[in-house]
């Protein structure tokens, strides 16, 4: 009994890519039968006239955003001032990149420039925790030159690392400044 199931199976799928090659047939037609391609043009399913879909726009950069909404930045918790080193933990060992924090006060933007070579050397990306509008965020970014920046609050890394300072540099070992 097994063997002639076996037997049918192999047979049956021998001549499945046969039947599968061949056209359909109509075998009755009462008259009312409508043509399918109108049906899927309208639905758009043509697959004759393909067009391509419209590009999308570009995606900004988080500081084109930031200069748009011509935000006020600010970051409870967190002030311009000396921040004593802090190990990070295995926080800072799950950072993609180092990290650092500036404001547009004149202590962030003199570390900043004291700093710039180094951030850039170890792909150091920015963020901006303190500003009063647009001229403050253009400031940083004109000492920052080419060092990616973004804008936003810094009060939940300052929760989560214990800081209470800016500038900083959050590594994988070390917040330092």
């Amino acid at each position: 009994m097994m063997r002639r199931g076996i037997v049918f199976l192999l047979l049956l799928s021998w001549l499945m890519p046969a039947a599968a090659q061949t056209s359909l047939e109509v075998l009755h037609d009462t008259g009312d039968t409508v043509p399918l391609a109108p049906l899927l043009e309208a639905s758009g399913f043509d697959d004759e006239e393909q067009t391509p879909p419209p590009p999308m726009p570009p995606i900004e950069p988080l500081m084109s955003k930031a200069l748009q909404q011509r935000s006020v930045i600010r970051s409870p918790g967190l002030s311009p001032g000396n921040q004593a080193r802090i190990a990070t933990g295995k926080a800072g060992a799950v950072l993609p990149r180092p990290l650092f924090l500036v404001g547009a006060d004149e202590a962030s933007l003199e570390w900043l420039r004291k700093h710039r070579e180094r951030l850039m050397h170890i792909g150091a990306v920015g963020l901006i925790v303190q500003a009063d509008g647009d001229a403050d965020i253009e400031k940083v970014r004109t000492v920052a030159g080419k060092l990616q920046l973004a804008a936003g609050s810094g009060a939940m890394l300052a929760r989560h690392f214990g800081l209470k300072h800016y500038p900083v540099l959050i590594g994988p070992e070390w917040i330092e400044q």
